[in-house]
């Protein structure tokens, strides 16, 4: 006799799994050493990808460079943001007769998620930007044999990347977001130094704490929240509120980015099981059709989207809670001044928006994997009224 899954009153489910194998060490950057050693390939050749610019004479990529001086190491220098299916293909082309054994990314979002999409692809037969295109629409590398393992050193506090199996690939040709995403490309380890984050500025160090926040909140609520993945979002949520303010003003304050890097891992540990929902369904047509900066676009419609959501979330209080608050609009009210303090907007008008670009944006909106994760089935109608209450 098959047991039936106990469910709470509203409907949600209180059972689950929770899974992610990453190595995680809360350490500097010359573990490495350690953690290469004990890879069951035994590489010698490695694949680095940073973010390029003056990193190879700082302090971290001189410490970096020194701990991989045993290896035959080819540096790949990254130097944009929200990498686009071309940025992808022409990253491989440029190292495709290099057969590396793995790689390790050190930098944002845009160097881990690149990271992972090489580990995903290498060695496959790929000839054009058409055939990548494919290669990531049909999933074909997920059978693909010469899969090498990675090692994530986040550089920015909100990703959560290094902790996540997929990558987020723009394809803004086609005015669409792709993801190379298979339990194989978790990463083999996690460096988290707070350290390396240090020297971000203001506004990269507010969007991407945004963006863990936004991790955190939406995991909290999503439809595969488990009994683990709260557990994190509420920490993450508690850590992010608590030293956000205090991290803008005193940015090379250790402690204030360890704290912010914490709520980060806990963030991505926390939605690495249960992915996004609404919120960054909808930030993806926003950062394409206007522009906006990933955190931001996601976090000006969190309160939004939490007060449509709230009568379906299970233990709503623990999670006003976790913010300080008592209510939605005060979350909302939070968010407006966060974004002001970094110098952000929280109105669309701002980012050049209009009717017509609301009605393109909402179009856009329902991303297969992420808007049907939403605890309640938003409409076209919804979203519409969402933007425009913040426009």
């Amino acid at each position: 006799m098959k047991q039936n899954k106990e469910t709470n009153k509203k409907g949600t489910n209180i059972m689950g799994n929770y899974f992610n194998p990453v190595k995680i060490k809360i350490d500097t950057i010359d573990v490495i050493e350690d953690i290469l050693s004990t890879l069951h390939s035994q590489p010698r050749k490695i694949l680095l990808l940073h973010r390029g610019g003056d990193f190879s004479e700082s302090d971290a990529g001189q410490g970096l460079f020194k701990s991989l001086g045993d290896f035959e190491v080819k540096p790949l220098e990254v130097n944009i943001s929200n990498p686009d299916v071309e940025d992808l293909f022409h990253f491989y082309k440029q190292i495709e007769s290099f057969d590396y054994q793995c790689i390790v990314g050190i930098g944002g979002g845009s160097v881990l998620d690149l990271s992972k999409s090489l580990a995903a692809i290498k060695g496959m037969e790929i000839d054009s930007i058409s055939t990548l295109r494919s290669v990531i629409k049909q999933k074909l590398y997920i059978k693909n044999k010469k899969f090498v393992p990675w090692i994530g050193i986040p550089t920015t506090s909100g990703t959560g990347s290094e902790v996540t199996c997929w990558a987020t690939i723009w394809d803004r040709a086609n005015g669409v977001k792709m993801s190379v995403d298979s339990e194989h490309l978790y990463a083999h380890t996690a460096i988290v130094d707070p350290a390396l984050t240090t020297s971000l500025p203001k506004r990269l160090t507010a969007s991407t704490a945004l963006d863990a926040l936004c991790h955190a909140t939406e995991a909290y609520w999503s439809k595969s929240s488990n009994e683990i993945s709260r557990i994190y979002s509420l920490e993450a949520i508690k850590r992010i509120v608590k030293n956000f303010e205090k991290v803008l003003n005193q940015p090379n304050d250790i402690l204030l980015r360890k704290e912010i890097a914490l709520g980060s891992l806990y963030a991505g540990l926390a939605f690495s099981n249960t992915r996004t929902t609404a919120c960054h369904s909808i930030s993806y047509p926003l950062t394409l059709e206007l522009g906006m900066v990933h955190g931001i676009a996601a976090s000006i419609t969190l309160a939004k989207v939490m007060e449509i959501n709230f009568d379906s979330i299970i233990e709503n209080d623990k999670l006003l809670d976790a913010f300080g608050v008592s209510s939605c609009s005060e979350i909302q009210e939070l968010i407006e001044h966060f974004h002001e303090q970094s110098g952000f907007s929280s109105k669309l008008r701002d980012y050049g928006a209009n009717e017509e670009i609301i009605e393109t944006i909402t179009s856009k909106a329902f991303t297969k994997g992420r808007m049907d994760n939403n605890p309640v089935a938003l409409t076209k109608e919804d979203v519409v009224q969402i933007l425009r209450s913040i426009y």
